[in-house]
């Protein structure tokens, strides 16, 4: 017999799926239990008294039961919040979805992850307060990367240890390596070195003393660089949500060039 448990829970959604004709399944990721799939009776019904409450993104306090293996059930809603700001601005939307994906790939499911889901609220609230979305991003990259397997050494030079000096990402050294030593690797990223600055505090910051970010245009595409190339070289997933982030700045580079003509 499967065991079940009636309890009060918060939870972020993280996406839906359609199930059959007219039900839902719905990824939810919850503080108490860490990630659950939950089935949705007729969750596609416009009379559904949950469909407003079960839109990704929304941050809420649930009631139902959560079962060790296989569905879980939502029976209630307490309480819910859905940031307008996130739901109208694209970008921002995008962003968050990815952040979601990341801990999606990062961590198997029912396994508590209290930490994590606290910081993935706070990123929503922050986004929704106007800081940076693809600040946020980069932050639970880094983050994240241990989660992945992978140890990097950010902020002091691999071979010397000096922090004083401009740096730049090595992979073949797996961390960072200041001006002195950037000849031992012809293929480093070649990034701002104001990028890696960033991406080094960033790496031993916590979420709660990350403050906001005002970066150029040209910190902030090598940023990106750096991190897709970590992710697509040594990480090796890739997400639906950073495809369409990446095609959305290709059509926002487009545009800008064209209104310059």
């Amino acid at each position: 017999m499967v065991e079940k448990r009636m309890m009060t829970f918060d939870g972020i959604v993280m996406y839906q799926r359609d199930h059959k004709e007219r039900d839902l399944l719905v990824k939810i990721l919850t503080r108490e239990a860490g990630k659950r799939m939950f089935f949705i009776k007729n969750g596609k019904s416009k009379r559904n008294h949950l469909a407003a409450e079960l839109q990704p993104l929304t941050v809420a306090t649930y009631e139902g039961t959560l079962n060790q293996t296989g569905l879980s059930f939502i029976d209630d809603v307490k309480q819910s919040h859905i940031s307008r700001e996130l739901m109208h601005d694209v970008e921002l939307n995008a962003y968050a979805t990815y952040i979601l994906g990341l801990i999606d790939s990062a961590f198997v499911d029912n396994q508590p992850i209290e930490l994590w889901f606290d910081w993935v609220k706070l990123a929503l609230q922050k986004m929704e307060q106007g800081f940076d979305g693809q600040g946020l991003a980069n932050y639970f990259e880094l983050q994240l990367l241990p989660a992945f397997g992978l140890q990097q050494q950010w902020g002091s030079c691999v071979v010397c240890g000096r922090r004083d000096l401009p740096m730049d990402f090595s992979e073949k050294f797996n961390g960072t390596l200041c001006q002195l030593h950037w000849d031992l690797d012809t293929q480093r990223m070649q990034a701002n070195p104001r990028a890696i600055l960033i991406l080094s505090k960033m790496a031993h910051l916590n979420l709660e003393q990350l403050g906001s970010l005002t970066l150029t245009a040209e910190t902030k595409q090598d940023m990106a660089r750096v991190m897709d190339k970590i992710y697509d070289d040594q990480v090796g997933i890739h997400l639906r949500s950073k495809s369409f982030i990446q095609q959305l700045h290709s059509w926002q580079n487009r545009l800008s060039r064209e209104s310059q003509d």
